[in-house]
């Protein structure tokens, strides 16, 4: 089968909210995104346009981070970004959507993995969460903007990315730090996508979707013709 013209489909149950049609489909792209241009062995449109991202930007808030997922959407080739096929809300009903399905069943896969490590996430990211909120105090009280990390801050934040890459499945923190040339932003970056992998583990929590994490004779992937934009 051709991945140009395939399809995912989300399996849908329980009562779905008007907002919840815009928070699922927002987020699963997004996590989508990131792991096609920074997880996968897919090639993005520009990969120096994603660098200068992580080099340009300040990284202080969350205007930073609404930019770079805006960035990785846009150096998902056009073929493979997500556009949404078509929805049936019945119980159960289902989402189906355009896109590279391999990087959908690794985003389904991040869901599961998340959801098995239970406790151990939770506490590994309310840590992450707290020593990262540490330095801008430490920076202040030294009067500076920009403090050269320790040694132990720097080893502090390989092993919170280490721990954040574990629980959310993903393989290529080695290489992200290489990109970003800072472990500080890589695990800020890792965080935002904690928290958007968060978000879809919600969904299945509350039993209104379900990702499935392979192809099955009952959730084939589907042709649909769907051909590359000519260049």
């Amino acid at each position: 089968m051709d991945e140009n013209d395939a399809w995912y489909r989300v399996f849908m149950d329980g009562r779905w909210r008007l907002e919840d049609l815009y928070t699922f489909p927002h987020t699963f792209s997004q996590c989508y995104s990131f792991i096609y241009c920074l997880d996968s062995k897919l090639e993005p449109r520009d990969r120096e346009r994603i660098d200068e991202a992580f080099a340009g930007y300040p990284w202080k808030g969350g205007y930073s981070y609404v930019n770079i997922y805006t960035v990785l959407h846009y150096q998902v080739p056009q073929h493979f970004r997500p556009v949404l096929k078509a929805i049936s809300y019945a119980s159960p009903g289902w989402l189906d959507i355009l896109l590279n399905p391999d990087v959908a069943i690794q985003v389904a896969k991040s869901v599961g993995i998340l959801a098995s490590s239970g406790l151990a996430a939770v506490k590994a990211y309310s840590a992450a969460t707290k020593y990262i909120a540490q330095i801008p105090v430490e920076r202040k009280r030294a009067r500076l903007e920009k403090m050269r990390l320790s040694q132990a801050e720097q080893r502090a934040f390989f092993a919170i990315c280490d721990d954040l890459a574990r629980f959310l499945g993903f393989k290529n923190v080695k290489q992200l730090h290489e990109r970003t040339g800072d472990p500080e932003v890589t695990s800020k970056l890792l965080l935002a996508h904690y928290r958007r992998i968060d978000r879809l583990l919600e969904f299945s929590k509350d039993g209104k979707a379900r990702l499935p994490e392979e192809v099955t004779a009952n959730q084939p992937l589907q042709r649909t013709g769907r051909k590359p934009p000519r260049r």
